[in-house]
């Protein structure tokens, strides 16, 4: 065998160092030895795009989004104490408003217990404790009130918070959303009792409390109107009307209702134009054009009060008691034959129609006076 020759220190050093120089120069360009250089282009929106993929697209994950340079600004104490404050007085204002809508069912709670309806006043304390769960005096209140309603653990739940037993626990949004609900129904309800007794101040009572409830609501508004037009406050009531057409403009029989109110206070030339307004929301509807017939024959305008009794017909064919009234216009316009059908339509549907009958029958007498009325020609005898 050869004899291996010993390699002295210092040559061992110097190739050591060499053989991890260029270790490490491999690893830097091995990775462009791995994979081919790509080809790109730069794109007119700066994004830079690699080669493309086999089918000749562009493959997505190779694409490279530019870089977006992040900007931040600085505030100055003063800019940060004013958004402090804008936003304590923003808190303030929105505390206060719930405070001021808790003092009003609070008034309507007290109102109603003082008539020993307890229910109502149940309702209303629930509503104050809504909106400021802290009050104690709606809870000591709510705490009688719920014993008297035979609700004994409700109450005992509200004694414990107000002897401080107990921290009020605020609704959550759904149950403030049913609670709002139940309370505008409630008192709608009630106002809708009171004005079919046609009891005009407690069913305005009732609707501005579901107002409390539910202000956007436009049927309550339109009751509301009508109620106060009913107790003879005419300015009210238009005031309520018109707040009613800005909430919903759609509603053909709010412009009925207001139409008529105007009529009984002399305004006619208005309440046709509300009666116009109506039909033109909802043509469709009968009473829409009855209302409009009646009020262009009290106007003294007998053609458009018979076209309008004539599309009320139309819509409505079996009711006796129009034919009766479009024969009654006709007859008035001179329109004898035109009004004797019309009579005749009317009997013909309802035998108990006295009024129909009575002027068929005097329709039919003036004609048979006209005949004898008027003298036979005699033929000149020749002389």
């Amino acid at each position: 065998m050869p004899k291996q020759k010993n390699i002295s220190p210092i040559v061992a050093r110097k190739t050591f160092g060499i053989c991890l120089s260029l270790s490490l120069l491999f690893s830097i360009v091995s990775p462009s030895l791995a994979a081919p250089a790509a080809k790109s282009d730069t794109t007119s929106s700066g994004k830079v795009m690699s080669d493309s993929t086999d089918d000749g697209s562009v493959d997505p994950a190779l694409v490279v989004e530019p870089s977006t340079p992040v900007i931040v600004v600085k505030k100055t104490r003063a800019q940060c104490q004013a958004e402090e404050e804008a936003a304590a007085a923003d808190a303030a204002k929105a505390a206060a408003i719930e405070t001021n809508h808790a003092l009003e069912h609070l008034n309507l709670a007290q109102h109603y217990q003082h008539r020993f309806n307890f229910k109502m006043a149940e309702l209303e304390l629930e509503a104050t404790i809504m909106y400021a769960p802290e009050m104690k005096s709606a809870h000591r209140d709510y705490c009688l009130v719920s014993l008297l309603c035979g609700h004994p653990l409700r109450s005992l739940a509200e004694f414990m918070m107000v002897v401080g037993l107990g921290d009020p626990v605020p609704l959550t949004a759904e149950e403030r959303t049913e609670l709002t609900a139940r309370g505008a129904k409630t008192h709608y309800r009630q106002g809708l009792k009171f004005a079919h007794d046609k009891n005009w101040k407690d069913a305005t009572g009732e609707f501005d409390a579901a107002l409390l409830y539910s202000p956007d609501n436009a049927a309550i508004v339109r009751s509301l109107a009508f109620c106060l037009a009913s107790k003879g406050d005419f300015e009210a009531a238009e005031a309520q009307y018109n707040r009613s057409f800005g909430i919903d403009n759609s509603d053909p029989y709010t412009h009925a209702d207001f139409a008529y109110i105007l009529s009984e206070h002399g305004d006619n030339a208005r309440a046709m134009d509300q009666l116009n307004d109506a039909i033109k929301i909802d043509p469709k509807v009968a009473a829409l054009h009855i209302d409009m017939a009646w009020m262009a024959e009290s106007k003294g305008e007998l053609a458009k009060a018979e076209a309008e009794f004539r599309q009320a017909i139309e819509l409505s064919p079996k009711h006796a008691i129009l034919w009766s009234h479009l024969g009654r216009v006709e007859e008035r316009l001179g329109k004898a034959n035109d009004a004797e059908h019309a009579y005749n339509e009317a009997l013909a549907l309802d035998p108990s129609q006295d009024d129909a009958r009575k002027h068929l029958d005097e329709l039919k007498r003036g004609e048979s006076n006209k005949e004898q009325a008027t003298p036979s020609v005699q033929p000149k005898s020749s002389s």
